[in-house]
């Protein structure tokens, strides 16, 4: 595409020059350019310690969780397409106080994804030694323990729609604070601690736990942070009406 745009075969013709970076633009590229470059670091740091800590367990349990991860990040990848279609349109509606088209692109975006997440979880769910045995040749410790972990992620993947909406609605409204604290969670805040300290108490079932525990408490924190939102923007869509209605009289 980027090629077109230089030979010129297209209605739009892109030429440096004709940027300009101010420091409003760049501040909000940061802004939402921030939080989704640490997602994508804490997503490559959280895999890493699972592997790191299924390696204590051997080959098999490495290659178990590695299924189990792919899988994960498969039905994910659906998910941010919902996202994306979110983001403009929220933005957009924000901007122009059109809060009743807000909050209807807010619920059937979470309303889809969850839907799709239900699916897609009960599938890993009630199926998961067919799904791993897909992936080998007769490793017997290797289908178990993938089964195990992808029967747990499978149920907990069921929350992922809810919070990760959230976590880019806020992006697109432009609150880069608690965009970027939702989209450290998964990965990161709740994550983290949770794959460092429970394989030692719990063992492997610490590990095929981590992610699904991480994801309960992902979602009870977009619960506290959804709520406030949706407050304001009650009273911001109160304002606007008063407004209108003084104005119109």
């Amino acid at each position: 595409m980027f090629q077109s745009f230089q030979r010129k075969k297209s209605v739009f013709h892109f030429r440096v020059k004709d940027c300009t970076y101010t420091k409003e633009t760049m501040s909000e590229i940061f802004k939402i350019g921030i939080p989704t470059l640490v997602f994508q670091i804490l997503t490559s740091v959280s895999i890493s310690l699972t592997h790191n800590a299924a390696g204590d367990y051997g080959d098999s349990a490495i290659a178990g969780m590695g299924i189990v991860t792919r899988l994960i990040s498969m039905g994910s990848l659906f998910v941010f397409g919902f996202i994306k279609g979110l983001q403009p349109i929220a933005g957009y509606s924000y901007g122009a106080k059109k809060f009743d088209r807000l909050r209807e692109a807010i619920k059937i975006s979470i309303l889809w994804s969850t839907i799709f997440c239900v699916i897609f979880g009960l599938i890993l769910s009630l199926f998961p030694t067919a799904i791993v045995s897909q992936f080998t040749k007769g490793d017997v410790e290797m289908i178990h323990i993938g089964a195990a972990s992808l029967r747990t992620n499978g149920i907990s993947i069921m929350l992922f729609g809810f919070y990760t909406v959230y976590s880019s609605l806020f992006l697109a409204l432009g609150k880069d604070r608690e965009g970027f604290i939702l989209g450290a969670c998964r990965q990161g805040t709740c994550f983290i601690p949770v794959i460092l300290l429970l394989p030692s108490v719990w063992g492997l079932n610490g590990i095929m736990y981590a992610g699904p525990i991480a994801d309960m408490l992902s979602a009870v924190i977009t619960i506290f942070m959804a709520i406030p939102l949706h407050k304001k923007l009650n009273e911001m869509q109160k304002q606007t009406v008063e407004i209108n209605t003084n104005t119109n009289n």
